[in-house]
């Protein structure tokens, strides 16, 4: 993000062999297919070890929301921190501040100087303010050494340091130079040597501008061409050359390095090039790129592509959130998104970097991917994503690599949730806390005749992650909340068990659901009572959605519908999710025949993790607001006036009784009320007791406080509103549970 400091940011049919009885209608004809869509990894493409950037972010971590430094070392490798004053720990995401939480996780930062003059754009106090800063800082770094990637004395400095003629950058008499450009040179000369006195080998990255597309002005590529020739003749070259790329194309980094950049150091004889190059801030603040995967991996393949060194995410929403991968539970703790887990994948992968070719090379925004080949465990593994639709991975010279002719293949999916009933549908503003990632296929396959093989991931979701994995043949792992229809006990159904079954999760699935007796039903075990989480992956090859009725224990729950997928299981197997309520113990779900036709191949149940947002739902006469140091609305305030009201629109997967939690804060000393309403019929009311302190504050998690009320819900979406009755109370979050 552009903002310089942590104050700133506050600113199964008749078709392919399934017989139907003679009483069922028939299933409308099959679509065509489209034309395959493919990646191709080639492993005989190797190109050294692998560098993973991308793998970090701006102000990623933070003292307060305190984020956990053990989720930091599973996903980030380079973090950008502003720098402090020498002792100075009360920001809470400068690299004097978190240091010491990430001793120990292998995360190192880039210190930034600039931060340090404060406000935004930066405010100029004169030479021997920012140089006494600068001195403190790098005394400061000297603790933490080790963990410092490099030192960025400047952030954008194409712009943020007061360009108009009357700035007090532009009128210190102190500040030589003739022009903006010549002045932010000159003080880049004056900086670096004031660090290099205190301390001589501290990598150094520069120049940092936000804007480095030559293409899109005149001005860029002279102003980098002044800057080098700058830090040539003055004997301040940076060790490390870094800039900015915050526009939405991932092909803006290849293009200014290869067209651009590279040419320039040759042409000047630049020293110590070529250059390692480090993109302190990339990504689009479009809504719909920070912490999401399928976005993620379209610049990290970019990044491997063209050898970039290091890249971190901007932070276009809160602070302290690891680049947007972490998410608050109902306990308030911080815990892995989907994203997370994408990144953690990546952070897992060893050995040499592969080739990966997206297949439509006309622009940048295709489905794209990373690669490796680990010859010790002689695994080849692939990130993707970034589409919506049916793609394939083909690998190339898999038996080259000593594998075959049967391998294990593993296909996993970080699946980014949604919220349809929220009232800001930003894609990043979504993503549920989560387990892990979905298992969809662990099975043995045959390389062709060329000792390739080809995968397909069907129904690829734009925002979602997967994960192609390529091992020495090997029975299949066990995934406990994994559930296979084959083992299900079926009725009126049609156990599919040949070569129709390649895609199929455990080798089989069930068709033929076509009669009002049909049903599959499964055994279903779960920790304790309450609402979970049922991925399906199933097909439906008709032009229209379909149903399947769902029970649990012989209770009437939500249906799950099923969209059209151009296909049956043998070659169109897709995911679905819903919402289903268990009880403790062993449960029978019997999904039946609803509407249309669909096909089975297996369920995913895990605990609901889905927090209601506060500042999601639909506010009256009140405000949302950010917590301090973030950017994002976070809480409801200034419920204040009669007419004040939140009202949240919930899931219920089945209708009964359940109980509602709030986190909240009253700073007041006396108890508030809110009066709570379901679907416009009262019920009771909320209660909040003091909490001594309002949500605003740096310590919002620790003056938060939680309040619940039995509420009675019918089956699907509830509407449940809180409207201001006695005293004063801010609005954080809701959870819907059984207990």
């Amino acid at each position: 993000m552009r903002h310089a400091t942590w104050k700133a940011a506050v600113t199964a049919g008749s078709v392919l062999g399934v017989l139907l009885p003679t009483a069922a209608p028939a299933a409308p004809a099959t679509p065509a297919a489209a034309a395959p869509q493919v990646i191709t990894v080639d492993t005989g493409a190797q190109s050294g070890p692998m560098k993973k950037p991308g793998l970090g972010s701006l102000f990623g971590v933070a003292s307060q929301p305190d984020t956990p430094a053990s989720l930091a070392g599973q996903t980030q490798n380079l973090l950008a921190q502003h720098a402090s004053a020498d002792g100075d720990t009360s920001y809470p995401t400068s690299t004097e501040t978190v240091a010491g939480k990430l001793s120990g996780t292998g995360v190192r930062m880039i210190v930034r100087y600039n931060d340090l003059m404060g406000g935004w754009p930066y405010v100029w106090k004169g030479m021997n303010d920012w140089l006494s800063k600068v001195d403190s800082a790098t005394r400061s770094i000297q603790k933490y050494r080790s963990q410092v990637y490099a030192v960025a004395p400047f952030n954008e400095p194409d712009n943020k340091l007061g360009t108009s003629p009357d700035s007090p950058f532009m009128t210190d008499p102190q500040v030589q130079g003739g022009t903006y450009d010549a002045k932010v040179n000159w003080l880049w000369t004056q900086t670096v040597r004031r660090i290099r006195a205190i301390d001589a080998t501290v990598p150094i990255t520069g120049p940092g501008y936000e804007h480095y597309n030559p293409w899109e002005s005149a001005d860029r590529q002279p102003r980098m061409r002044a800057f080098l020739v700058n830090a040539m003749r003055d004997g301040t070259v940076p060790d490390i050359i870094g800039w900015h790329s915050l526009g939405p194309s991932p092909g803006d980094v290849p293009e200014n390095l290869t067209r651009y950049y590279r040419p320039l150091e040759r042409e000047l004889g630049l020293p110590g090039a070529p250059k390692p190059v480090v993109i302190e801030e990339y990504g689009p603040g479009s809504g719909d790129f920070e912490g999401v995967p399928g976005t993620m991996v379209k610049h990290w393949a970019e990044f491997a592509r063209y050898g970039v060194d290091a890249a971190s995410m901007g932070t276009y929403t809160n602070v302290g959130l690891l680049g947007n991968t972490l998410r608050r539970t109902a306990a308030g703790r911080l815990a892995p998104n989907a994203g997370w887990y994408f990144e953690n994948w990546y952070q897992q992968l060893r050995g040499t970097q592969l080739a990966v070719s997206r297949w439509d090379t006309r622009h940048y925004q295709a489905a794209d991917g990373v690669a490796s080949w680990d010859s010790g465990s002689r695994a080849v593994t692939l990130l993707v994503g970034g589409e919506t639709g049916d793609q394939q991975v083909r690998l190339l010279g898999l038996a080259a690599r000593g594998l075959g002719p049967q391998v294990r293949v593993r296909l996993d999916h970080a699946h980014w949730t949604d919220n349809p009933n929220a009232t800001d549908r930003t894609v990043e503003r979504a993503g549920d806390p989560q387990s892990g990632g979905y298992n969809i296929l662990d099975k043995t396959m045959t390389l062709d005749g060329s000792g390739n093989l080809t995968v397909p991931i069907q129904g690829m979701r734009q925002y979602d992650g997967y994960r192609v994995t390529v091992t020495p043949a090997a029975a299949p792992a066990s995934y406990p909340t994994k559930y296979e229809a084959e083992k299900a006990r079926l009725t009126g159904a049609v156990l599919h068990t040949g070569s129709d079954t390649a895609w199929a999760s455990g080798g089989a699935y069930v068709g033929g659901l076509d009669t009002s007796a049909s049903s599959a039903a499964f055994t279903v075990d779960a920790p304790a009572a309450g609402i979970y989480t049922m991925a399906v992956r199933y097909a439906n090859g008709t032009t229209t959605d379909a149903t399947h009725r769902v029970t649990v224990n012989g209770r009437d729950q939500q249906p799950v519908s099923y969209p059209p997928t151009g296909g049956w299981l043998d070659t169109e197997p897709h995911l679905v999710h819903t919402r289903v309520r268990l009880d403790a113990g062993q449960n029978t779900v019997t999904l039946a025949k609803g509407t249309g036709y669909a096909e089975l191949d297996y369920l995913d149940v895990r605990p609901d993790t889905h927090r209601y947002e506060a500042e999601l739902a639909a506010v009256t006469a009140a405000r949302i607001r950010p917590f301090a140091y973030n950017a994002f609305p976070d809480y409801v305030g200034g419920l204040d006036q009669s007419d004040s009201a939140v009202d949240f629109a919930v899931q219920a997967p089945a209708a009964g009784t359940y109980r509602f939690t709030v986190g909240y804060a009253d700073g007041t000393t006396a108890p508030a009320t809110h009066r709570v309403t379901v679907n416009g019929r009262d019920q009771q009311s909320m209660t909040y007791q003091p909490t001594g302190a309002w949500l605003g504050t740096a310590a919002q998690d620790r003056v938060e406080a939680q309040s619940s009320v039995q509420v009675t819900l019918t089956q699907g979406v509830n509407h449940i509103r809180l409207a201001k009755a006695d005293g004063y109370a801010e609005l954080d979050w809701a959870v819907l549970s059984t207990g």
